[in-house]
């Protein structure tokens, strides 16, 4: 019978893993670093997957940085909901978040709780536990988090960024220097809702990371609009919770097979991007985005098991009418009637959507500002992303006026055209915090040099007391008293 470690001995691993390494170091920062003056070197908005990795990251440097979250403790990221998917489709073996000690992985994780043959079992990650592993994470890299902490406003000063917050007991204000916005899928971005949607009431319809009860859709003749993995998510979801039937209406031919991104996915390739020109950026990301990736195979199957799920290929929506209380669907396959309608349609960026950057929206400079594509790679979307400096820091789109924004980083799925596969999916993550967290850091020194090397000048650390030796005599000393012994 296998014996199972179990978490304690797993964490006493990770402690004396820290310590061989000399991990975290102390605290070196000469700002006015106070979290009771609420004044502080690191802000980061959003405790998800992405927003603990740079916390841990400074940590390991020496910079205690304070995360905000408008989620309640526990709940943070989107894996308890909205997300749908039974597993996740990175591979399992995926090192994620873990930066400093392979004791850290979710390998690990889950090894010392259900042992090797039960790993070896393992198809995929399901996705609650991966949820698990990270709250587990999270206590063990220890960040500072404040819950229920809803930025609603960035006020940018030339010397720092005021952070406001709606919090269950008022409004709350923070000066931070840097400012990390590990803020997810919605950052920048809206659901990307079709015009066909327009004159209808939003009582018959959602978007498929609404992440709403799907049991309320017991009995229900339901449309889903796409082929993505939410698609099937959602279908998957609806059916298992007693949908009468699922319509899923895909304007394409067939599906997409292969996964190209995936293809990509090499060290090589992960530390070249930052070498292509803008491009060759442009040019991968458009062909991936046109290219389309596939639902994984799982995610199909658990849709296709089912008898009352309808796979419609060729249907365009091309109107859609409201008449007692059912949607009239006119495709260019043929019309549905349906109860409900779920949009897996993505996300697009909308500068405008949150309040909380309605300041900065203006000055920041896009993909689109600074790149004109050949005409047949032309993509609005594409234009919209931000377009960010080395180390995901924004810029702005008047070059006198980057000071305002330079120590805003984009640490989420907007940054992937300028930085690559290195944030927002859970392969890259630990090299994207290690390059943010490197950037800040040399960012927090400089601010302060003169004192530091000020420290240099007048350290009276001394490492030798004087009494270490004796000194010598003289040569001609020396040779009078080699005399006067003979």
């Amino acid at each position: 019978m296998e014996l199972l470690t179990g978490l304690a001995a797993l964490e006493a691993q990770i402690e004396q893993d820290l310590q061989y390494l000399n991990l975290p170091i102390s605290e070196w920062s000469l700002s006015e670093n106070s979290k009771e003056k609420q004044c502080i070197d690191v802000a980061i908005i959003g405790a998800g997957m992405s927003g603990v990795t740079a916390a841990f990251a400074l940590k390991l440097r020496g910079i205690n940085a304070i995360i905000f979250d408008q989620a309640p403790a526990g709940k943070e990221g989107p894996w308890k909901t909205p997300a749908l998917m039974e597993t996740l489709r990175s591979p399992k073996q995926v090192v994620g978040p873990a930066l400093a000690s392979p004791s850290l992985t979710f390998q690990a994780w889950f090894k010392a709780q259900f042992g090797i043959q039960e790993w070896e079992a393992l198809d995929k990650i399901p996705r609650l536990q991966w949820d698990e592993y990270l709250q587990w994470f999270k206590t063990m890299t220890s960040p500072h988090v404040f819950n229920q902490y809803q930025l609603i406003d960035i006020i940018l000063a030339d010397n720092y960024r005021e952070l406001i917050f709606k919090t269950p007991t008022g409004t709350v204000r923070y000066k931070a220097q840097h400012v990390i916005l590990a803020t997810g899928m919605e950052s920048f971005s809206e659901a990307n809702i079709p015009s066909f949607m327009n004159d209808i009431p939003t009582s018959y319809w959602e978007h498929s990371y609404a992440g709403t009860d799907y049991r309320r859709f017991k009995g229900l003749d339901l449309g889903v609009v796409g082929y993505s993995a939410g698609a099937m998510d959602s279908s998957a979801t609806a059916l298992e919770n007693g949908a009468k039937s699922v319509e899923i209406l895909i304007r394409a031919a067939d599906m997409p097979r292969v996964n190209r991104g995936k293809v990509a996915g090499s060290a090589g390739f992960t530390n070249a991007y930052a070498y292509f020109t803008d491009a060759q950026k442009w040019h991968y990301a458009d062909y991936v985005a046109k290219a389309k990736t596939p639902a994984p195979h799982g995610s199909t199957l658990r849709v296709s098991r089912h008898e009352n799920a309808y796979f419609n290929f060729n249907t365009q929506i091309k109107f859609i009418e409201l008449k007692n209380k059912k949607l009239h669907i006119t495709t260019t396959n043929g019309k549905f009637t349906l109860d409900y309608l779920i949009l897996a349609t993505g996300y697009r960026i909308n500068w405008s959507k949150h309040h909380a950057f309605n300041r900065l929206a203006p000055l920041i400079k896009t993909w689109g500002d600074v790149y004109i594509p050949p005409s047949s790679e032309e993509n609005t979307e594409l234009a919209s992303h931000p377009y960010l400096g080395n180390h995901f820091e924004l810029q702005a789109k008047q070059n006198d006026e980057n000071y305002k924004v330079n120590q805003l980083y984009c640490f989420n799925l907007s940054a992937s055209l300028s930085m690559g596969p290195v944030i927002g999916l859970i392969p890259g993550t630990n090299i994207g915090a290690e390059r943010l967290a490197d950037h800040i850091a040399a960012q927090l020194y400089l601010a302060h040099r003169e004192q530091h090397l000020e420290l240099v000048k007048t350290s009276q650390d001394a490492e030798l007391l004087g009494d270490e030796w004796k000194p010598a005599a003289s040569p001609s000393e020396r040779m009078q008293l080699t005399d006067k012994v003979e």
